[in-house]
C-alpha cells in the first residue's frame, strides 16, 4: 500500500515540523515540506493533526496462553491499534509462564497473526516462583530483550543479584515489579485514610519503596540495567530521580491510571479500580505528575490487565487486580495534562494549548523512549525520515471524547476511564506501512 500523509505536524525525536510523508512498500520514502507522489497514490489529510511514531507499550497483559476468556493476542492487538499502538510488549505471567525457549517459540508463532507487532518479555525465574533462574540466554537468542516476574517481583535479594549479573553478561534488561510481599500482607487497596474508612486491608507505600531502594543498591553493586515497572509512589519516583542523577543505568515507567486516578475512586467499593500497585493518595498522584513533567520517567505504560467479568464483579477483597487501558491511555494522559496546565476553554472545547517542547515531551513517553528500553527502536519509535519503517500514529490533539463500553475492543470491560474526560483522539494507526485504523475505525 502506497500513499502520502499530507500537511501534518510531525512530532518525533528530531522535534516539531510541518511536512508530508511518502509511504511506499512499508517504508517512509520521503519526509519533506511538500511531497509529490506518483499518480494514483492515496492521500491522508493530516492538516491540523499530529503525526508521530507509532506508540509502543512496554507493559501489556494479553492473557494468551491460558486465560483467553479475558483476552487474546488478537483482541488485545485490536485495542492497541485503536489506542495508537504499533507494538506491544507482552508480559510473561501467562499459563503456562513464558519461562523457556519452547514457550517463547510458541507465543511468537501465535503473534505472527496479530495485526500489530508483539514482543515478549521472558520470566526471570522458572514459573515466576522466585526460586531458580530461567534460561535467559536461550530466550535472548530468540529475541527476548526484557525479563520480568511481573505480578510479584523477585523477592529473594541474592537471586535478584544473580539475575542482574547474568542479564548484564548477555545484554538484556530486567524489569522489576517492586513489591515486598511481606509488607503487602494480603492488602487490596492503598493503605491510608480511604482503606481505614472502608475497613479494607491496605498495601502501604513502603511495600514498593523498600524494594526500589533494595534494587537500586543492587544496580549500584552490579552495574546492570534495570527497568522499574509501574512506579506508584512519589518517594519511589524521587529515589529513581536521585539514581539517575548519580548515573545509575535505570529506567522507570508510570501508568496512566496512577497519573490520573487516586484511591478516592475506591470509596464506592468499585472493584474496577482495584489494581496492583494500588491507586495511591492524591498526594502521591501529584508527586508522580511532577516526576512525569520533570522527566524522571522514561515511559508511560498501560499495564493493560484484562479480566473476565466474573473475576472483577465481586467484593474488593476477592476481585482480581488489574484494569484495561490500551484504548484510552493516551487520551487520559493528555486530558490530565490539559487540566494540570489549565487549558480547557470556557466553552468546554480544548485549544491545542501545548508548546512544541511540551508536545515532544508527551509523545516521547509513548514512542521512542519505550522503544529504546525494549530495544526495538530500529523498527518502532523511529524518526519520521526517509528509510525508516512506516510505523506511524496520527491523532487530533484537540479532540475531546468519552470512552463508552460499546467502544471496547478488548474481551474485557474493566476500564476505569468511562467517566473520564479524554483529550487527543487517535485517528490513524499505520503498522509496517499498512493502514490498520482509518478515521478512528479499524480497517484490517
Amino acid at each position: 500500500m502506497n500513499y502520502v500523509i499530507r500537511g501534518g505536524t510531525l512530532v518525533d525525536a528530531i522535534g516539531v515540523r510541518r511536512a508530508d510523508i511518502l509511504v511506499e512498500d512499508g517504508l517512509i520514502r520521503a519526509s519533506e515540506r511538500e511531497v509529490k507522489p506518483p499518480k494514483g497514490y492515496q492521500e491522508i489529510d493530516a492538516r491540523g493533526l499530529v503525526v508521530s511514531p507509532g506508540f509502543v507499550d512496554l507493559h501489556t497483559h494479553l492473557r494468551e496462553p491460558g486465560n483467553e476468556g479475558s483476552e487474546t493476542m488478537f483482541t488485545g492487538s485490536l485495542a492497541g491499534i485503536s489506542g495508537g499502538y504499533t507494538a506491544l510488549v507482552a508480559m510473561p505471567n501467562t499459563t503456562p509462564t513464558i519461562d523457556s525457549p519452547e514457550a517463547v517459540r510458541y507465543v511468537q508463532q501465535i503473534a505472527k497473526d496479530a495485526p500489530l507487532d508483539i514482543y515478549f518479555a521472558g520470566a526471570i525465574t522458572k514459573g515466576r516462583l522466585g526460586e531458580s533462574l530461567t534460561e535467559m540466554s536461550k530466550m535472548a537468542d530468540l529475541g527476548v530483550k526484557l525479563f520480568t516476574d511481573d505480578g510479584s517481583g523477585v523477592q529473594d535479594v541474592q537471586l535478584m543479584r544473580r539475575a542482574l549479573e547474568f542479564a548484564k553478561g548477555i545484554g538484556v534488561t530486567l524489569a522489576q515489579h517492586c513489591e515486598d510481599l511481606r509488607l503487602t500482607n494480603g492488602g487490596s487497596i492503598n493503605e491510608g485514610a480511604i482503606s481505614s474508612i472502608l475497613g479494607v486491608a491496605g498495601i502501604p507505600n513502603a511495600a514498593e519503596d523498600v524494594m526500589v531502594a533494595r534494587d537500586l543498591e543492587l544496580v549500584r553493586l552490579v552495574g546492570a540495567r534495570l527497568h522499574f515497572l509501574h512506579i506508584s509512589t512519589a518517594h519511589s519516583a524521587e529515589m529513581v530521580k536521585a539514581a539517575k542523577a548519580e548515573g545509575l543505568p535505570v529506567t522507570a515507567e508510570v501508568t496512566p491510571h496512577h497519573l490520573v486516578l487516586s484511591d478516592s475512586k475506591l470509596m464506592g467499593f468499585n472493584p474496577v479500580f482495584k489494581v496492583n500497585p494500588p491507586l495511591r493518595s492524591d498526594t502521591d498522584r501529584l508527586g508522580l505528575w511532577r516526576a512525569f513533567q520533570g522527566g524522571v520517567f522514561d515511559a508511560v505504560a498501560t499495564d493493560h490487565a484484562p479480566h473476565h467479568k466474573e473475576l472483577k464483579d465481586t467484593t474488593i477483597d476477592q476481585a482480581a487486580f488489574g484494569l484495561i487501558g490500551l484504548q484510552a491511555s493516551f487520551g487520559a494522559v493528555l486530558g490530565e495534562l490539559h487540566r494540570q496546565l489549565d487549558l480547557p476553554q470556557e466553552d468546554g472545547s480544548f485549544s491545542s494549548g501545548l508548546s512544541d517542547e511540551q508536545l515532544v515531551h508527551l509523545v516521547s513517553f509513548f514512542t521512542w523512549k519505550p522503544a529504546r528500553i525494549a530495544q526495538i527502536d530500529d523498527i518502532h519509535g523511529c524518526q519520521l525520515v526517509a528509510g525508516k519503517p512506516a510505523n506511524i500514529t496520527i491523532f487530533d490533539p484537540t479532540a475531546r471524547w468519552r470512552l463508552a463500553e460499546a467502544d471496547l475492543l478488548s474481551k474485557s470491560q474493566n476500564s476505569p476511564y468511562f467517566d473520564t474526560d479524554l483529550v487527543g483522539k487517535i485517528l490513524y494507526t499505520i503498522v509496517n506501512g499498512e493502514l490498520k485504523l482509518k478515521e478512528g475505525e479499524l480497517c484490517l
